[in-house]
């Protein structure tokens, strides 16, 4: 029997597909904030007060950050799967349509982990310090300190 780390090839193609929807939705996403912060922009020109630019502000920085997650997940970076399953928790609160996206990206996600298609990160190895038998691995008193020579 072969054990091989990531999945049968086409179980990892269809991970891999379910990743690329994914970004797909985040670009989507990414556009929804961009409306958003137009609105938010008309909204001021037509003679709102500055208490209006808080929408456009902040739907320009959620589109740049939908956009920037949904094409590192379709690069299948490691840190583009935590914010993307971060960004679809938020976003299952969203009734109804967040709640729908929210729970398609973490279905993605889910089935990509499943499927190996993220790199995995190797734990650093354990430094261990040759101790003689015996030797305490804390001291408790002050290490002498050499006097100042004159």
């Amino acid at each position: 029997m072969t054990v091989t780390k990531a999945g049968r090839p086409a179980e990892v193609r269809d991970a891999r597909r379910f990743v690329q929807a994914g970004g797909l939705i985040f670009y989507l996403l990414a556009a929804q904030g961009l409306i958003a912060s137009g609105v938010g922009v008309y909204v001021f020109l037509a003679g709102g007060g500055a208490r209006d630019l808080v929408l456009p502000v902040t739907g320009a920085l959620l589109a740049v950050c939908y956009a920037v997650v949904g094409y590192s997940l379709r690069r299948y970076r490691l840190g583009a799967r935590n914010f993307a399953f971060a960004f679809a928790a938020v976003s299952l609160f969203a009734f109804p349509v967040g709640t729908v996206l929210g729970s398609l990206i973490v279905l993605c996600i889910d089935r990509a982990n499943r499927a190996g298609v993220f790199p995995s990160r190797p734990r650093p190895a354990a430094a261990v310090a040759e101790v003689e038998p015996g030797t305490p691995l804390l001291r408790f008193d002050p290490a002498p300190v050499p006097a100042a020579a004159e």
